[in-house]
Formats: C-alpha cells, sequence, structure tokens
C-alpha cells in the first residue's frame, strides 16, 4: 500500500548541505520532525544529510563531515569544482554518452584527494547499519546509468554516500564491487522518481526550479509525473538570500558558506514550517 511520506534530499553542494539542515532543524523545532519519514531519498549532499538523518542522528553531522573535507582541499580546488559539476550538469542532459564522457574525464583528472581521503571524510558514516528507510543514488562510471542504493544492495553506507558525493574532475569516483561510481546528481539533483512508490512527498531542491539548464528540465518532468501519478508533492526552494549566498552556483562548494546557509535555512523554516507539516502526516 501507499502510504507513506517521503523526504527528498537534492544536491547542492556546501551551501545546499547547509540550507536542508539548517531548514530540518528548524522545521524540527517546530514540531514537524522530518526525521520521522518512511523513505528518505538522498542525492550528492542530499545523501550525506539524508544519511545522518534517516539514521536518527542529528543531521548536522553532515556539517561535521563538511569542515572535514574543507579542511583537505584549498578555497581554489572547491571553486574548481562548483564550475566543474555546473559544466557536468550541462553536458549530462545530452545522454548516456555525455555521462560516460564526464566519467571517462573523471577518471583520468588527478583529483584534490585520493579515494581512501576521500572515504575519511565521511568517517562519520562508516561501520553504520543501512537504514531500511533510505535510498540513495550514484552515476556508473563505465555506464553513465544512474544506480538507486537501498538496505538491499548489500552496499557500505559511507561508501553509497561518499559516490553519490563525487563531484567529476574534483572529487574521485568511488569503488564499489569493482565498479566506480561518481555524483548521483548529474541528470537530476534530486531524483525523486526515486520516491514514486509513496504518497505524500517533501521533496527539498538546493537550486530554484526554473533554472534553464538540462538537468532542471529533467526535474521538472520528474516533478510532473509524481504529480500526474496522485503523489501530493510539496518542493520547497532555497530563498532568495541562499541563492545569493551560492553566487547562483559557483560558490556552492565552498564550505565557509555551510554556517551561514545553515543560518538561512532555519529561518527560512519559519516560513515553511505550516506547508511542510500540512504535507508530512
Amino acid at each position: 500500500m501507499m502510504d507513506r511520506n517521503a523526504v527528498v534530499l537534492g544536491g547542492g553542494g556546501a551551501v545546499g548541505i547547509g540550507w536542508q539542515t539548517g531548514l530540518l532543524t528548524g522545521v524540527a523545532e517546530a514540531g514537524c520532525d522530518l526525521s520521522g519519514a518512511d523513505v528518505v531519498v538522498g542525492t550528492s549532499a542530499g545523501a550525506l544529510v539524508g544519511a545522518f538523518l534517516a539514521c536518527g542522528a542529528e543531521p548536522s553531522g553532515a556539517l561535521r563531515a563538511l569542515a572535514t573535507m574543507g579542511q583537505a582541499m584549498t578555497a581554489d580546488q572547491l571553486a574548481q569544482g562548483s564550475s566543474a559539476l555546473l559544466s557536468a550538469m550541462a553536458q549530462a542532459g545530452q545522454g548516456t554518452g555525455a555521462l560516460r564522457s564526464i566519467g571517462r574525464l573523471a577518471t583520468q583528472c588527478p583529483m584534490a584527494v585520493d579515494e581512501e581521503t576521500f572515504l575519511g571524510l565521511v568517517a562519520d558514516l562508516a561501520g553504520r547499519p543501512w537504514p531500511a528507510r533510505f535510498r540513495c543514488t550514484a552515476t556508473a562510471v563505465d555506464t553513465g546509468e544512474l544506480v538507486v542504493w537501498t538496505a538491499d544492495s548489500g552496499v557500505e553506507l559511507h561508501r553509497a554516500v561518499a559516490a553519490s558525493c563525487a563531484a567529476p574532475v574534483v572529487l574521485p569516483p568511488v569503488t564499489i564491487d569493482g565498479r566506480r561510481y561518481m555524483d548521483g546528481g548529474l541528470l537530476s539533483h534530486v531524483n525523486a522518481r526515486a520516491a514514486a512508490d509513496a504518497e505524500r512527498v517533501v521533496l527539498l531542491s538546493c537550486f530554484p526550479l526554473d533554472q534553464p539548464l538540462a538537468a532542471f528540465q529533467t526535474v521538472r518532468q520528474e516533478i510532473a509525473e509524481l504529480r500526474t501519478s496522485g503523489i501530493a508533492l510539496l518542493t520547497v526552494e532555497p530563498s532568495p538570500e541562499v541563492v545569493a549566498l551560492g553566487a547562483g552556483g559557483p560558490a556552492m562548494m565552498n564550505p565557509a558558506l555551510a554556517e551561514p546557509a545553515f543560518t538561512l535555512g532555519r529561518r527560512q523554516a519559519n516560513i515553511e514550517k505550516d506547508r511542510i507539516s500540512a504535507s508530512f502526516r
């Protein structure tokens, strides 16, 4: 039976992690705790936040992992990562062939950190059992296909989350069962279809949904499909202040911006709490 609530957390770099964490914290303080969702879908930054949420831990744990990443990489490397990710998202709309090309580039370029160091940045999730309600997306480097891992996939939680966050060119693809995987948010930064079996969905998009990139057209198609199927779907987009903080995209991976994004997300929760509470029951 489709009688459950789902939370979909999209990609959006460090700013997205801060904003989502602040929003979730503020909404919970207002009496609507989304950690009680029956399904949590996470993509890229949303995979990191979603893993902590689904584990029943404070989503602010994602901020600790982010701070560690900020210590391992320079500001220039992170800025290049933001630009590379936006470029990859623009190319991804050309299909799986383009995604395979992005995958080849991701495996050939020198990275700011190696794979083992990268996995160490999400060490807080290492050894945790996979929450039954958590779904995590990533893109297969060799085929360009989207994968959605669940508790039945037999994948270590921290590896899956790292793979979902592996922005091509700046962060290394992650090896799982002999294959390599990269960022799950290249074709769609939310992958809302992974929650198609829910009855009610609250979707947090770290970017405004009216952007012209092909990836955002894919997201709009997903949203239309879910609504047409009868799912009650609520989308929450970042406030203009959050968009400005991330410079519309180029500064989204800067860890120094996570704290102000958290503050803005918590503030926005006061505006969104009634809508979310009415949708999530």
